[in-house]
C-alpha cells in the first residue's frame, strides 16, 4: 500500500518505480479498470494504487469491466468507480463491461464459457469500440492543443 501521493516527493525524488509508473499513465491514452467486488465494494488495492496519482490520469477515458463471484457482476464496485474516476478528471465511457460468477463465466485458461462467457463474448466488441471512440476524440483534443493536457 502506498501511503504519499506522487505528487507529494519534490521534482525528481518520488521513488523510481511510482516515478516509472507515473510516466506509465501518463503516457497512455486510455485505460480499462478491471474492477473486481470485494465485500460488496471496490478493490482497495487498486483504490491505493490510483489515489497516488492525480495529473497522471487527467483528460483520459476510462472504461470499467467489473466482476465478482456472485450474480451481480461487481455492479456495487462498478458504480463506486465511476464517481472516483470523475474526480481525477477521467472521462468514464457510458458502456460497462461486466461479469457475474466469474468462475463459471471463464474456465481454467481463461476462455469465455457457458452463458456468462457468452454475454461476454457478446458484450466485448460494443465495449472496447467506446473506448476506442474516447481515446481517438482525447488524443484529436491533445494534439489540437497539447497546452491542455
Amino acid at each position: 500500500m502506498l501511503d504519499r501521493r506522487h505528487s507529494d516527493y519534490p521534482e525528481g525524488e518520488a521513488p523510481a518505480a511510482m516515478a516509472a509508473l507515473a510516466d506509465r499513465i501518463a503516457a497512455a491514452d486510455g485505460f480499462v479498470f478491471v474492477a473486481g467486488e470485494y465485500n460488496w465494494g471496490m478493490q482497495p488495492g487498486l483504490k491505493n494504487l490510483t489515489d497516488h496519482f492525480l495529473a497522471q490520469w487527467f483528460r483520459r477515458p476510462a472504461a470499467i469491466a467489473s466482476y465478482s463471484g456472485g450474480r451481480l457482476a461487481g455492479a456495487r464496485s462498478n458504480s463506486m468507480w465511476h464517481p472516483t474516476l470523475t474526480e481525477l478528471g477521467m472521462v468514464v465511457i457510458p458502456a460497462t463491461l461486466t461479469v457475474g460468477q466469474v468462475g463459471q463465466a471463464l474456465d481454467a485458461s481463461d476462455a469465455p464459457q457457458g452463458e456468462g462467457g457468452a454475454a461476454l463474448v457478446r458484450g466485448f466488441p460494443g465495449f472496447a469500440d467506446e473506448l476506442l471512440w474516447w481515446v481517438e476524440a482525447v488524443k484529436a483534443r491533445r494534439a489540437h492543443s497539447p497546452a491542455s493536457d
